[in-house]
């Protein structure tokens, strides 16, 4: 019955507020504002709250969330963008990496990247911290083999060769497995 009540209350005060404003306006700015509440019942300034924390730790904002900030704080907004476009990129780079040192090595370069006067710098961070995170936790990265057994086959599928000269001038190579092979160099 409450929330019958509150309900009838909110759609007069929607009206007389905005009076001026057609009625299919008025009704969806009663249904957005509904909808801000969401279903956890929380007001519209706790709403705001919760988004604009979500927002500056860098955390993935819903379609819901980014629209309320478009309309509330234009300024956030932007910043969120900046920070969303970021991450994907990053997202996007670690789909594409062949180790687990690669995928390290563009995270380090990610974050290299921000340079230390923007302003927008801690929530960039933020938002690139949690999806190396996201990444690292995800079996996609566990599949991915560490740094040595990708280096150790060069591109046409041979093991990678390693070339010493001695003292007596004769250069020997040495196969990552361990194998040896020796050959003169400068006869």
């Amino acid at each position: 019955m409450d929330l019958v009540l509150n309900g009838k209350n909110n759609i007069q005060k929607a009206s007389e507020k905005g009076s001026g404003l057609p009625v299919e306006q008025r009704l969806m700015e009663y249904v957005r504002s509904i909808k801000e509440e969401g279903m956890r019942g929380e007001s519209k300034e706790a709403y705001a709250s919760r988004v604009y924390a979500k927002a500056r730790s860098g955390q993935r904002l819903t379609p819901d969330e980014m629209n309320f900030l478009a309309r509330t704080d234009p300024g956030l907004y932007r910043k969120v963008l900046r920070a969303q476009m970021a991450r994907k990129e990053l997202e996007s780079r670690l789909k594409s990496c062949r180790s687990k040192q690669d995928a390290q090595d563009v995270f380090a370069a990610a974050l290299n990247s921000i340079s230390d006067k923007d302003p927008d710098r801690d929530m960039i961070l933020q938002a690139l911290r949690q999806a190396f995170g996201e990444f690292v936790e995800s079996g996609e990265y566990q599949r991915l083999p560490d740094k040595g057994e990708e280096e150790e086959k060069n591109r046409d599928g041979r093991k990678m060769l390693e070339f010493v000269k001695n003292e007596s001038g004769y250069q020997e190579a040495y196969q990552m497995n361990g194998g040896r092979t020796a050959f003169a160099a400068d006869a």
